[in-house]
């Protein structure tokens, strides 16, 4: 069995410890090790480990087992351009702090490899959220697991958003600018502003404004099947869009179009492990000392 290996340059005195010890870890259980190419030459540099690299466009699952991500939630999102719509699934293991999406801990690695190793794990299907526009730099992977983001750039007035759902006007959004997030971005950026969590598999998408100018604007969640068309307005002539953690600065009166994208993200689950443990282990839901009394 072979597993491919992901991560951000981690620089931390516990780190390679860690991963001489996770790789050893994988070969007791016969799972080779390979890992993408710039992480590679980084362990090399850094810590002067060497692991065989992988082809990143054989990142599939005729090739691999599944991509392994080291770090934290942004490390786990950051896969996404790697599998593409492979349908390659991925471990995420928390090297980080909230560990909301690669939610297996460090004291958790050597139950997560025997699962692994004995296909006792479950894979959950993510939405994926995509993006149609004429800007070059976005279309070059117009694709987020997290959430789109239209945002004004500096302290300048804020901007308007002119939205329609399905070709029917919704609404003109004065604010600091617009999120639209999948039910696995719900619990991040979205959260902050006032939405809703949804829960995976909602087939749903949520429409939350920043710091919105109108006090009757609240966020909505729509069906995942229908399609958000957007234009940019301001004072500024420019914007700032983010799709995940990937950002990229747009003139004003940008078009685009949001929907769900034709492909999941699919994501390894320790067995008997629920969305309802990560709402309780990473946001402390039923952390209430009434609840001892």
């Amino acid at each position: 069995m072979k597993v491919a290996l992901y991560g951000r340059h981690i620089k931390t005195p516990k780190f390679k410890d860690f991963f001489e010890g996770f790789i050893n870890m994988l070969n007791s259980n016969e799972i080779t090790p390979e890992v993408s190419k710039s992480y590679g030459q980084f362990l090399q540099q850094t810590y002067n480990i060497t692991v065989n690299s992988c082809d990143e466009t054989e990142l599939t699952p005729e090739h691999y087992r599944c991509l392994i991500s080291l770090g934290g939630d942004g490390t786990a999102l950051d896969t996404l351009s790697l599998v593409k719509d492979s349908g390659l699934p991925v471990m995420g293991i928390n090297l980080g702090r909230l560990g909301f999406l690669a939610n297996i801990k460090m004291e958790e690695v050597d139950q997560a490899i025997h699962a692994l190793k004995n296909g006792e794990t479950a894979i959950q299907s993510r939405a994926v959220i995509h993006i149609e526009s004429d800007v070059e730099e976005i279309n070059k992977f117009p694709y987020a697991l997290n959430d789109f983001v239209v945002q004004k750039r500096d302290t300048s007035a804020m901007i308007t958003v002119k939205a329609h759902l399905d070709g029917a006007f919704l609404n003109n959004y004065w604010a600091d600018g617009l999120i639209v997030s999948t039910p696995t971005g719900s619990s991040g950026y979205s959260l902050s502003c006032g939405g809703p969590l949804l829960f995976p598999g909602s087939k749903s998408l949520v429409i939350t404004p920043i710091a919105a100018h109108n006090l009757t604007v609240r966020p909505a969640v729509i069906p995942d099947d229908t399609f958000l068309e957007i234009e940019t307005s301001g004072r500024a002539k420019t914007a700032l869009i983010t799709l995940d953690s990937r950002s990229f600065i747009v003139p004003s009166k940008t078009k685009l179009t949001i929907k769900r994208a034709a492909f999941n993200f699919n994501m390894i689950q320790l067995t008997g492990t629920t969305y309802m443990d990560t709402l309780r282990n990473k946001l402390l839901w039923g952390a209430d000392r009434r609840d001892s009394v």
